[in-house]
């Protein structure tokens, strides 16, 4: 698992040097015995158009996520782990 901290907006730029990151991964550092590798973007702002559309039609190894500098309430906690 390869993952890229970003602390702006996710760029096509950026899935497309994951992918790279990705792809040798797999090639050079991944033994036979292990899955696939993938890629996670934790966002202060994601771009979900980037994601979609940046990647191959049935690529699901790169993954975008947005964070947030502070933790929420336990109540707001509690409330989004119940929607799971």
């Amino acid at each position: 698992m390869l993952i890229d901290l970003k602390i702006g907006k996710l760029t096509h730029q950026d899935m497309g040097q994951m992918q790279m990151y990705v792809n040798y991964f797999d090639r050079k550092v991944r033994t036979a015995s292990e899955n696939p590798s993938i890629g996670i973007f934790l966002c202060k702002e994601s771009n979900k158009a980037v994601v979609e559309f940046t990647l191959p039609e049935k690529e699901r190894q790169i993954f975008a996520r947005e964070y947030k500098l502070y933790l929420p309430a336990k109540e707001e906690l509690k409330k989004q782990i119940e929607n799971l």
